[in-house]
């Protein structure tokens, strides 16, 4: 609470926080592919695609919801102009293209399309235009209320209570000179519009707008020669024709040149290079599900592109068989790879490495993400990221089935070169108690396979990280308890000193003397109801009796061992 007279300064800084992935050295990401049939030519020199003038693969958004322009004119027994949409999200559908037996467009979901009218879209944007709207601060988006302040230093019980700063950030922003980072998420931009005013802007945002067409990418970095971060993501794109390719490589490959970054897909459908051109060409291409390599040499001079990707973010595509991951594998300056939210179950890489090697690809890579697959066996799958040469980051979610520390005993006992796991840094200590635990956790596996040399071989190739560990701290073998079985029960010889009679006998190591006595009764045939017996245990190697005098203690309080003899009297 503020002292009484104290003055309290609230400083709102207006600066929208912008998502800043990159493009990198001419890779870029596609949507959909562009359907053979129903997928028009875009309009060139077209800046902007008016809202009656749709074609077919144009984006559009309504409320929240994104979709693709799949048809366009009439449906019979209606009047006007339909738009048939096949949406994101499949639940906003209603059929799959077909409306009343007649199919106008096939979706490539079921039942996600749906016809709807033309006014009931968002108004498209400018790239221009949007920047304009949401960095633009004008006098009446500065002016404050003069009720909201008196209500925020009632609460605040401080009646010198004032907002600085706004006219400074407002004058700031309102220059669009002055801009360097700028992000228009979720705006429904679809052209590029003059972007000449933009002159110093370095990082671009237009992940999740309604860009659909690969020559409104090449007008805006033409148009912004200072670009060096562009975020592509949650976009779809079709093919450019094949008349527009080559002068779209050509600005894209003067615009690598100031690449600096994050390569970040768009949504669903990675997107690397269009095959027939220059250096763009037989570089990469890829599906839904996978992603291909048409060219594995990675080191001539047309493959630029990906030979300088240092940082790739693949998250939430459906990566998840392992030649699509050994394909990316094969770029040699990649340290950073994003595969958060892939469905991957496995990760593996080539079955031949021996455990004191290391595998021929991500030579480079750094730091992995692989949070939110559902990994079957994460043991499994540390144990291959062991395989990575320089590894020395992973992120990936907690086993479940096991605490915490398990996973992280697991994970940095097996990963020699890990340095991090999920943001946290490895002591040395942690790295020496992750590794005792897990020459412990695997060493009974070891022994039944130590004798058997293809046996052993297999062993090490499944838990590569044990010959080394072994090298530190021994053979297991001196510090595993004995697992022969032990019984519970012990032989005893009975002496009846009276009569020289004797009789064997297995009873429990803790039976109590009293018991015992009785025992002697019904085993000698003594009679019921006498003086209590008196009970002593021969010492055989100081050939002495020893007096069992407390009746309520067991044998073992004595020391009895099997093969002792007891004598009564």
């Amino acid at each position: 609470k503020p002292q009484k007279g104290a003055t309290m300064i609230l400083a709102i800084c207006c600066c929208s926080v912008l998502v800043k992935q990159s493009l990198c050295n001419l890779v870029q990401f596609r949507g959909p592919q562009r359907p053979s049939t129903d997928t028009a030519k875009p309009q060139k020199g077209a800046t902007m695609i008016l809202q009656n003038h749709l074609e077919r693969g144009v984006r559009v958004k309504v409320g929240q919801h994104f979709g693709t322009v799949r048809y366009v004119g009439e449906v019979p027994n209606t009047e006007g102009e339909w738009i048939g949409i096949e949406w994101d999200d499949p639940d906003r559908g209603k059929h799959s293209g077909s409306v009343n037996g007649v199919q106008y467009f096939q979706t490539r979901m079921p039942n996600a399309g749906s016809m709807i009218r033309g006014e009931k879209l968002t108004k498209f944007q400018t790239l221009e235009q949007a920047i304009v709207e949401k960095y633009i601060v004008t006098e009446n988006t500065l002016r404050v209320d003069s009720e909201m302040l008196r209500a925020v230093q009632k609460q605040l019980h401080a009646s010198l209570f004032e907002i600085v700063g706004m006219e400074k950030i407002g004058v700031k922003q309102s220059n669009l000179q002055q801009l360097v980072d700028v992000s228009v998420r979720y705006c429904p931009v679809n052209a590029a519009g003059d972007l000449s005013h933009f002159a110093n802007l370095q990082m671009l945002d237009v992940s999740s707008t309604l860009l659909w067409n690969w020559s409104q990418v090449g007008s805006i970095v033409e148009q912004i020669p200072s670009l060096h971060e562009l975020n592509l993501s949650n976009n779809r794109f079709v093919d450019p024709y094949e008349e527009q390719v080559c002068p779209l490589a050509q600005s894209l490959k003067t615009f690598a040149k100031s690449f600096s970054k994050t390569v970040r897909s768009d949504r669903g459908r990675p997107w690397f290079g269009w095959p027939g051109c220059g250096p763009l060409s037989s570089t990469c291409r890829s599906n839904r599900t996978g992603i291909e390599f048409v060219d594995d040499q990675l080191n001539g001079p047309h493959i630029l592109a990906l030979s300088r990707i240092k940082h790739l973010d693949l998250q939430n595509n459906a990566i998840r068989d392992a030649q699509s991951l050994h394909n990316l594998g094969h770029l040699p300056a990649l340290e950073e790879l994003v595969l958060n939210g892939n469905g991957l179950r496995e990760v593996r890489f080539a079955d031949d490495c021996p455990h004191n090697e290391k595998v021929d690809v991500f030579r480079n890579l750094r730091t992995i993400y692989l949070r939110d697959n559902p990994l079957q066996d994460q043991c499994a799958v540390f144990n291959e990221l062991d395989k990575l040469a320089r590894l020395e980051q992973v992120m990936v979610d907690p086993d479940p089935s096991v605490s915490y520390e398990e996973t992280v005993a697991r994970i940095v006992g097996s990963i020699a070169g890990l340095r991090v796991f999920n943001r946290s840094t490895i002591s040395e200590k942690l790295r020496r108690d992750s590794e005792c635990d897990m020459w412990k956790l695997y060493a009974n596996q070891w022994l039944e396979v130590r004798n058997d040399a293809q046996r052993l071989k297999a062993f090490f190739k499944t838990h590569r990280m044990y010959p080394r560990v072994m090298e530190r701290l021994g053979s297991p073998e001196q510090f595993l308890p004995d697992t022969r079985k032990t019984s519970n029960m012990i032989q005893l010889q009975l002496l009846n000193e009276k009569t020289g009679e004797r009789r064997d006998k297995k009873v429990p190591k803790r039976i109590n003397l009293h018991t015992l006595q009785n025992l002697i009764v019904k085993l000698f045939a003594l009679p019921d109801g006498g003086p209590a017996l008196g009970l002593y245990l021969l010492d055989r190697k100081r050939k002495v009796r020893i007096p069992l005098e407390h009746h309520a203690k067991s044998l073992d309080f004595y020391s009895v061992e099997d093969g002792d003899t007891i004598v009564f009297v």
